[in-house]
């Protein structure tokens, strides 16, 4: 394509704009620097062609209007050298204090300017801008005593100065700031009011007359940047009781951090078991040296020597100090290592007390952030079930056969794994929110049923103490119609009056308060009947459930809320979320009709007779 005169396409957007470069005479005029752009909206050619010959006419009056002004102007048109005399007379001129002792002070000027920068971040503060002429003239005698606007006393001054330390530490620090990261169209309209008040003390004409005010306001900035301006605001003592004490503790010991982690973090018994062994380990591979002192380089080589490990060792070896279990298995080739899960779960350990300790300035930086773990993905490699493969499970003895009858003596009994099996077919929850379901959790509300599922400790009840994985995970469940004509809430009530507490009784937590540890290897064996794909496990019903919901055109909002995954827009993040009643109703919408719903009522019907 020929290159037409004016026409520009941004390589990023691939939007077409109109650029003509400005004289240097009309740059004020225009508000812009060099170039004067302008987006023609399109980022087709052709049509930018049509466009390009509109805007240039626009451009081209533009430039005669301004020309005429310029040429009308004549001798009331500043120069840069005039403007720059006239702000030095009547801006930076000192008094006997230090400050200047014209109608409009350097003080002020740095305040006004502070004051509002800090309203375009939506920090209002009261300013001349925002008051009418009479109130600021009030305030301003106010503060300073009984002197008239026209002429500041050494001691109104002294007031002035006072007040000013009070609102602000630094005079001018938010003005500079802004003047720096902008470009000049920007922080010229702060200084409106301020060429206004100076061409109303030089008793120049007021309204808007770009010969004049573009010069003005361009030596207002360069003189409030001045040196000799910068010396004229007060010195600040600082208004300190006591010195700082710092923070940085490089001599502290992995150990002692862990212990400052849990008090801060208050981390459930798993990641504090994951901690104190990521420390033992690394203190003794790397040695017990002081946080400041571990660096980068022994983080790396502490991912790498974990990843050497077997993923399984004797219980004699396990006793073994890490640097010892090191030495017997890092340069065997016979092993089946740990996987990179296993290899992240105590780095990551290490990097959580790095990080905060970077967090509390206890060391300069987080040496460990950023190493990776070759293979360890957050994305999880299990995947759903088929429809033949959930037709398969639930045509099990254990669904199908009389629930009278016991088929296993194993401690997590048959009637707390079928319900478990089905409460997760139902509602994609995950094994240890089932797991710990209390009684007191089942819940009516109309004709729903639901499970209320919430993280609470009852120091009274260590039995009733719940967790959750995240927040997003507290969330109400509806119970599906198909649960409660197989018999849940007849349990629940029978369970009640047998005066327990929980829905799963026999599960007992473990040394690390998790609930379901024997549930979940027991069911992953009736998993493996089905299938022996390592990618099929008891958390494959929470994938099931998604694609269940979405075969059944349920809005991904309610099975978000369902699953107790957190909503992926800002807007799903406010409100409570659905009302129970209506989940309920998207909920009934699951048929399951690839499973023999027939065989298992008949089944449950059994055990009831």
């Amino acid at each position: 394509m020929t290159k037409i005169k004016g026409l520009w396409q941004d390589p990023r957007s691939g939007i077409f704009y109109l650029r003509r470069k400005v004289p240097e005479a009309l740059r004020p005029m225009f508000n812009c620097g060099e170039l004067y752009k302008v987006t023609l909206g399109t980022s087709d050619a052709r049509e930018a062609g049509k466009k390009l010959a509109i805007a240039n006419g626009e451009f081209e009056k533009k430039l005669a209007t301004f020309r005429e002004t310029l040429k009308n102007q004549g001798g009331g048109a500043l120069s840069a050298e005039e403007a720059q005399a006239l702000v030095e007379r009547h801006l930076t001129r000192r008094s006997g204090s230090g400050f200047a002792s014209g109608g409009v002070d350097v003080a002020f000027v740095l305040r006004e300017l502070d004051d509002a920068v800090a309203d375009l971040a939506g920090e209002r503060l009261p300013t001349a801008q925002s008051m009418p002429p009479a109130e600021w003239i009030a305030y301003r005698k106010r503060v300073a005593g009984s002197d008239t606007d026209d002429e500041l006393s050494e001691e109104t001054i002294a007031r002035l100065e006072a007040e000013m330390a009070a609102r602000h530490r630094h005079l001018g620090e938010l003005w500079f700031d802004y003047q720096r990261r902008t470009p000049r169209r920007r922080w010229r309209a702060l200084l409106t009011e301020q060429v206004a008040a100076l061409k109303r003390q030089i008793g120049l004409a007021e309204g808007n007359i770009p010969g004049i005010d573009e010069p003005l306001a361009d030596a207002i900035a360069a003189a409030l940047a001045a040196p000799q301006v910068r010396e004229q605001l007060p010195q600040v003592q600082s208004l300190r009781r006591r010195p700082n004490a710092t923070r940085a503790r490089p001599d502290m010991k992995l150990r002692d951090l862990a212990k400052e982690w849990k008090a801060a973090r208050k981390p459930g018994k798993k990641a504090v078991a994951a901690a104190d062994k990521a420390v033992e380990d690394f203190t003794s591979y790397i040695g017990d040296i002081g946080i400041g002192e571990i660096t980068a380089d022994d983080c790396f080589e502490f991912r790498d020597a974990v990843a050497k490990m077997p993923a399984s060792m004797s219980r004699a070896h396990r006793s073994l100090a890490f640097v010892d279990q090191y030495a017997l298995y890092a340069r065997r080739e016979d092993l089946e290592r740990v996987k990179p899960a296993s290899v992240k779960k105590y780095l990551g350990a290490i990097q959580a007390l790095l990080g905060f300790a970077f967090q509390e300035r206890f060391i300069p930086a987080n040496v460990s952030a950023g190493i990776k773990v070759e293979g360890y993905s957050k994305s999880s490699d299990r995947r759903p079930f088929t429809h033949d493969e959930l037709s398969k499970l639930f045509a099990l003895p254990l669904f199908t056969q009389s629930w009278s009858i016991e088929h296993s003596k194993a401690a997590v009994s048959d009637v707390t794994l079928r319900w478990l099996f089905l409460l997760a077919l139902f509602t994609g929850g995950r094994i240890e929110e089932l797991g710990q379901i209390l009684l007191a959790d089942i819940k009516q509300e109309g004709q729903v049923w639901y499970v209320d599922i919430d993280d609470y400790i009852d120091p009274a009840n260590l039995e009733a103490t719940k967790r959750v994985k995240t927040e997003a995970s507290i969330r109400l469940l509806p119970l599906h119609p198909r649960l409660v004509a197989l018999g849940l809430i007849k349990r629940v009530e029978a369970l009640r009056a047998a005066g327990e507490t929980k829905l799963f009784p026999d599960l007992t937590p473990d040394s690390l308060d998790v609930q379901t540890k024997e549930a979940s290897r027991r069911a992953g064996r009736i998993i493996d009947k089905v299938s022996v794909d390592p990618r099929l496990v008891f958390h494959s019903f929470r994938h099931t459930f998604k694609d269940l919901c979405r075969d059944a055109d349920i809005p991904i909002d309610v099975h978000d809320q369902l699953s107790g995954h957190a909503p992926a827009s800002t807007g799903g993040r406010y409100g409570f979320g659905r009302a129970v009643a209506k989940l309920a109703q998207h909920l009934a919408q699951l048929k399951l009709e690839m499973i023999d719903w027939a065989a298992i009522e008949t089944a449950a019907a059994a055990r009831a007779s």
